[in-house]
Formats: C-alpha cells, structure tokens, sequence
C-alpha cells in the first residue's frame, strides 16, 4: 500500500508540475532525480502500452517561434484552453473546405482538453536547431521527392503560413496505379520511424534478456510487429530487406538504443527508401514517462541527419488493452480510389 501511495504522489507531481522538460538524455523530471524498476534480468523496464496521445504540437517548428524549443506557461495555458472551448463536434466550417473534410474526425474522437505535448516543444523536430527537416539533396529533386508537398497538394498553412498543427502525416504520396501502391489501404500503414502524434496511436513494449518486441498500432491503417535482437548480432546482409528495416538494440546505461537499416524499396519515409537508417534512443524519464528520440539518416534524400523526440506517455495497462486491428478488410473505397485516378487520367489525356 505505501509503495502503491509513493508511486501515486510521484505520478500527481510529474503531471501537475508546470514547465516540465526534458532533453531525452536525462533520468530526472523536475528537480529531483527519478530511478526506474528494472526487469528481473536487471534491464530498465520499459513494458508496457505506450502513446503519444492527441497533441497539438507539430513535426516543424512553426516560423513564428523562430529558434525558440519550448512554449512558455502562458502559451500552453491559450492553446489548451482554446482547445477546452472549441466547438468540436458541434461545429461545422464551410462545407467542402478542408476543415469541413478533417472535422469528420471530430472531438467524439480527438478528444478535448490538455493536448500539448509534456515536454512543451514548440516542434517534434530537434535537430536541426530551427526544428526543420534538413533541405532535399539535389538527387532526390531530381527524383522527384516533394519538400512540404503530399501528392502535389502544398501543406495546408494558417493565415500567417505557419503549417497547420494536425497536417503531421511524414510518410510520402502514395500512388494509384495498383491496390499494392496503396499501403494504407493495404494495412500496411504502419512505417519507420512511426511518428504519429495526432491520431492517437499505440504501442505495446514485451521485454526478454535477448529482445525488445514492439506492437506498433495505427488504428484503421493496420498494425505491425517488430522484433529488436538484443544478442549482439549483426544486421543481415544488404540483399536481404524488410518493411520495417531489421533492428538491433544494445543498452547504454539505462537506455535502449536501437539502430534500423535494411528497409525495402517498397517503404517510403518521405521519399527515403532503402537507404534509410534509424537510431533510436528510448529513455524513462519518469514513473509514466518515456522519451524516444530518433534519428533519421539518408544522405541520397536529405543533406543532413536530422533528429526527432517524441515524448510517450504509458497507458494503464490493466483496463487499457491494444487489440489488433481488422484494419480495411471489404474497404470498397479503395475501389473508388483507383477508379477515380483512371477518370483523371482521361481527363488529362484530353
């Protein structure tokens, strides 16, 4: 019972403490240091159902907080209390907009309230220190890789041209000239590195002395399993390719590092393909806190390596339960999907 009271005070002061933050490289939150449990085996303990929850805060820094990392008291105080009084549901713009189209997933399922990120970031993005993805090498132009572009539509921009906050989806345009160019539609939704902050998702961590296996789930877009070998091996040779990349970890204190290559030329990162490689840092940082910091590398793509941190908060594990998603099983909209690319294609031709 007094352990149970301790870890409930220690929860009550890492929620409720204001201007909390963390680089992802400490071990502390607030003032005093924080030790994590560890597994039988003496590993950090990282188990559990993890998420990222429903948060305003966008990949790219927004342009008007400049070089500026964290939001101030009185920042996340407005955008938190603007979002407590919305409409939501109740409201609908002017049909046919944009707005219109993404409110179908209104606050039934977004919830309201508190929705800025833990950390108070002003972006995902932390490397580079602008909080930008690094520019396009001259390769991937001329491949025809789109900055800021999904299918040739700009990202939607505010009045002051600042990205819209929920526009964060970071995989690249998906073809139509076959049910397989389709990942969403296909269930394979799920990719590397899996930054989806927006739409709630989900992941459960299972830790043995010799792996981390992680079930990813991105709702509707389907689910994926990935095993992190923990025994030193190698990665597999460079014919050899995966969806998800092949991944081997090693502790480093008490963290989990995990480095990913080996993606397929079928998966897209951006435009990144099989040249992508990953490292990931995953860090408790306090009794329901965790930090994943991942960096992302393809010098054929970007001119640079760039860094995200994603902050994760663990559900409770004995109501909350991930089932596996039946994901687009009888999805007669892809059907409309391919049939409405042939008519534009028509039309073009014309």
């Amino acid at each position: 019972m007094l352990r149970r009271l301790v870890m409930v005070a220690l929860l009550a002061g890492a929620l409720g403490a204001p201007g909390i933050v963390s680089s992802g490289q400490d071990s502390a939150v607030g003032p005093d240091a924080w030790t994590p449990s560890l597994t039988p085996w003496g590993d950090t303990d990282l188990q559990g159902i993890w998420s990222p929850g429903y948060a305003l805060t966008p990949l790219e820094r927004p342009a008007r907080f400049g070089t500026r990392e964290y939001l101030t008291d009185a920042e996340v105080a407005e955008l938190e209390s603007a979002q407590r009084v919305s409409e939501g549901r109740d409201f609908r713009p002017d049909a046919g907009t944009v707005a219109d189209v993404e409110g179908a997933y209104n606050d039934a399922f977004t919830g309201r309230g508190d929705r800025v990120i833990w950390t108070r970031r002003t972006s995902l993005v932390v490397d580079p220190p602008d909080g930008r993805i690094p520019p396009l090498t001259a390769e991937a132009r001329a491949r025809g890789v789109s900055d800021g572009r999904r299918g040739g539509v700009p990202v939607p921009t505010t009045a002051e041209g600042d990205p819209i906050p929920y526009f964060i989806d970071i995989t690249s345009s998906e073809n139509t000239d076959n049910p397989e160019d389709r990942p969403s539609d296909r269930c394979l939704g799920v990719t590397l590195p899996f930054v989806r902050v927006s739409t709630g998702t989900y992941s459960r961590i299972v830790q043995s002395p010799s792996s981390v296996t992680i079930y990813q789930e991105y709702g509707h877009h389907g689910g994926a399993y990935r095993t992190i070998h923990l025994d030193g091996r190698p990665h597999p040779p460079s014919h050899i390719r995966q969806w998800l990349g092949h991944s081997v970890g090693r502790w480093e204190g008490g963290a989990l590092v995990v480095e990913v290559a080996n993606f397929s030329s079928r998966t897209s990162f951006r435009g990144s393909r099989e040249n992508l490689r990953l490292v990931e840092r995953f860090t408790r940082v306090g009794p329901n806190r965790m930090i994943q910091r991942v960096t992302v590398e393809d010098p054929t793509v970007w001119n640079r390596p760039w860094t995200i941190e994603l902050p994760l908060a663990e559900e409770d594990n004995r109501r909350n339960q991930i089932y596996e998603a039946a994901c687009h099983e009888g999805n007669y909209a892809l059907t409309n999907i391919l049939a409405g690319a042939r008519r534009q294609e028509r039309l073009a031709a014309k």
